[in-house]
């Protein structure tokens, strides 16, 4: 019992390790100029959607600090880090963890879902605090030119971090056993 208990550990250790480097190559690929096209003006930020899935899968602690995780490596990469995106991925991997613990089933639809709203909610609040409530003459033309786009550019990384994520988590994990109930002979 205590070797399998061991071997199942090591797994998630593994597993999780392998996230947080994701989370980093991610990070890279985000703030690096030009290493992510731009389509029309909208640009990517495939770190709410990656920390949105992560916890589909993990739950809400490992959503948690994996969204810490992510939220301050943005943060180390913006002229005002502040902050910002610590907290609100911080927030999102938490509740994306706990609906997928109480709501939902995880599967492509549901990172969809989750992503959608994920991305929406931390753009659209960071446009909401920096940009409309310090009183920005044209905040309204970057939402409906910038933030809106770049939601919508975003959700591309959805079904690849799932399918990536979930291909992760399958050859790790151990096979599942099925137990029939009948006594052996």
């Amino acid at each position: 019992m205590k070797t399998e208990l061991s071997s199942h550990k090591k797994s998630l250790y593994i597993r999780r390790a392998l996230l947080a480097l994701l989370v980093v190559l991610t990070a890279l690929f985000q703030n690096t100029k030009g290493a992510l096209p731009s389509v029309s003006g909208a640009k990517a930020m495939p770190l709410v959607v990656l920390v949105a899935v992560i916890a589909l899968f993990e739950r809400s602690l490992a959503g948690f600090v994996f969204g810490f995780l992510a939220g301050a490596l943005w943060d180390f990469a913006v002229s005002d880090g502040d902050g910002f995106f610590a907290v609100v991925l911080c927030l999102v991997g938490f509740l994306c963890g706990a609906a997928s613990s109480f709501l939902l089933r995880t599967n492509v639809f549901s990172a969809l879902a989750v992503s959608s709203v994920s991305v929406v909610v931390v753009l659209c609040s960071y446009w909401f605090c920096f940009l409309f409530l310090k009183g920005y003459d044209p905040s309204a033309k970057l939402l409906v030119g910038f933030y809106l786009p770049s939601c919508l550019y975003t959700l591309v990384f959805s079904p690849l971090y799932y399918y990536l994520i979930k291909g992760l988590k399958n050859a790790l994990d151990e096979p599942k056993r099925f137990v029939t109930g009948l006594p052996k002979q």
